[in-house]
């Protein structure tokens, strides 16, 4: 065959996937009646597909010896072309089925830190020892700044103190209510009293959150109506040092029920505070933004873990069993 006849041999024509895999079979099984079956296909239809595929090819792809069709070099060149296409087809399919079973992907929380430090890394550590290659970052930061990324599309997960108004770019659940308490030091006077109510802080040593605080704008306000005068000593801006800070003999303090709960053992008391204060947490995430399936995964678990948490703090705390 000259030159001019190959050229009008070839179609130019692109291969169709279905040609490929009939191709693929001739040359794993070696007949086209062995390729016929394993492809669930009758083998004149084999036959007349590699027919086709040697013409758009424009070479012979094989020769028949024996009964049986011998691969020319230049279909064993093809073939290892076509090997790299099924290897790639098989990675993407491995790809997919990480992905829907969460062995892959990659997921950013933000959180507050009276959770993000408290309750937050024992759910990531569950979450992570289940899904060992989901890569998981974990940031704390305050409240605003949670929403604010929520609203910026810069994170999966946010845990907040829900704002008093509704953010048009994110999407809020609300997750559990933190009930603030009053903490002291062991053997304080306080201690003696099943509930502290505000008019018990009067005149007594006190350790405060810093003036952006959700808690301390309700309690600031509350005192003032009430005539309460507290000898505030010191300020600070998380709940785990306003804690240390009443371990030690600073002060008695009112926080959000799950920090005092996770520092029970910090040599503290634990009493409900009159009247409540509302201290509410929710989950933001971005609005109209597909979320992924292990952001789905981890929220539900968030939801389901924190609530079931929080009921045994609530119980525990009722009943005193924080001293």
């Amino acid at each position: 065959m000259d030159l001019g006849e190959r050229a009008a041999w070839a179609g130019g024509s692109e291969f169709t996937p279905r040609e490929i895999e009939v191709f693929a079979a001739v040359m794993l099984h070696g007949t086209t009646t062995k390729a016929a079956d394993a492809l669930d296909v009758t083998q004149p239809a084999v036959s007349k597909t590699l027919q086709l595929l040697a013409e758009k090819a424009g070479f012979q792809l094989f020769r028949k010896t024996r009964q049986r069709l011998v691969p020319t070099p230049e279909a064993h060149m093809l073939y290892a072309e076509v090997q790299r296409v099924f290897e790639s087809a098989r990675t993407i399919s491995r790809a997919a089925q990480e992905i829907r079973e969460l062995r892959s992907g990659r997921l950013t929380i933000c959180a507050m830190p009276a959770f993000g430090l408290t309750l937050l890394p024992s759910l990531v550590a569950e979450f992570s020892r289940s899904h060992p290659t989901v890569s998981i970052a974990l940031d704390i930061r305050s409240s605003a700044t949670v929403i604010q990324r929520a609203s910026r599309n810069q994170l999966d997960i946010g845990i907040a103190v829900t704002a008093q108004e509704d953010v048009p770019s994110v999407s809020r659940r609300a997750l559990v209510d933190t009930e603030p308490v009053c903490v002291m030091p062991a053997g304080h006077p306080l201690a003696q009293c099943a509930v502290v109510a505000c008019s018990d802080l009067h005149g007594l040593d006190f350790v405060g959150m810093g003036s952006a605080d959700p808690l301390r704008r309700q309690l600031d306000p509350l005192c003032e109506s009430q005539g309460v005068q507290r000898r505030q000593r010191v300020e600070v801006s998380l709940s785990s040092a306003c804690l240390d800070l009443v371990a030690n003999g600073a002060g008695v303090a009112v926080v959000d029920r799950l920090s005092a709960w996770m520092a029970r053992d910090r040599g503290i008391v634990i009493r409900r505070f009159q009247p409540k204060l509302d201290l509410k947490l929710s989950v933001y995430r971005p609005w109209g933004v597909i979320a992924s399936t292990a952001a789905d995964a981890f929220h539900d678990l968030l939801i389901q873990k924190t609530r079931a948490f929080m009921k045994v703090v609530d119980d525990a705390i009722a009943r005193g069993a924080a001293d």
